[in-house]
């Protein structure tokens, strides 16, 4: 069980009502992770959501030169793992710690069950998730546009 003050740290998470929250809460557990732990795998199949209290997390890429790529910095209060909670889903990154963490963990399953339970909730959380997925949608267009206005060959073609 996490407390729901612990909660309100989370960005996902901070306007949610107190009732919500214990819900969320009751199902939630926090644990701490040591530096280089590997919480997911690409490819991977995910069962959990993370929402990180402290530390820092790096999402990585392996590219298909075999070189691993960080393609995301995830601080305290920000949230990852979220498309488990549409169903079953495979990690398109490997989640790793970089220093030493606090993170909530949610299982998907039960979270699964939660909107089923109470509809509020799904749809509360659901539409953060969209809000979410846009958010990084937007700043990853934006990091690929960054890349193809900075590569010497696609220049040389302009």
């Amino acid at each position: 069980m996490v407390e729901k003050d612990i909660l309100k740290k989370i960005v996902f998470l901070k306007d949610l009502s107190d009732p919500i929250l214990e819900k969320i809460g009751s199902i939630a557990r926090i644990e701490t992770f040591d530096d280089k732990s590997i919480l997911y795998r690409q490819n991977q199949k995910k069962t959990d959501l993370y929402m990180l209290v402290s530390g820092k997390v790096f999402l990585n890429c392996k590219s298909f030169s075999g070189k691993s790529l960080t393609l995301d910095e995830i601080s305290p209060g920000r949230t990852f793992g979220v498309s488990v909670l549409m169903g079953e889903s495979s990690s398109t990154f490997t989640a790793v710690c970089a220093e030493t963490c606090e993170i909530i963990r949610l299982s998907g399953e039960q979270m699964r069950l939660l909107f089923e339970e109470d509809f509020q909730v799904g749809h509360t959380l659901m539409l953060k998730v969209v809000a979410l997925f846009k958010a990084r949608m937007e700043m990853h267009t934006s990091q690929f546009m960054h890349a193809l206005a900075t590569h010497s060959e696609i220049r040389a073609l302009g």
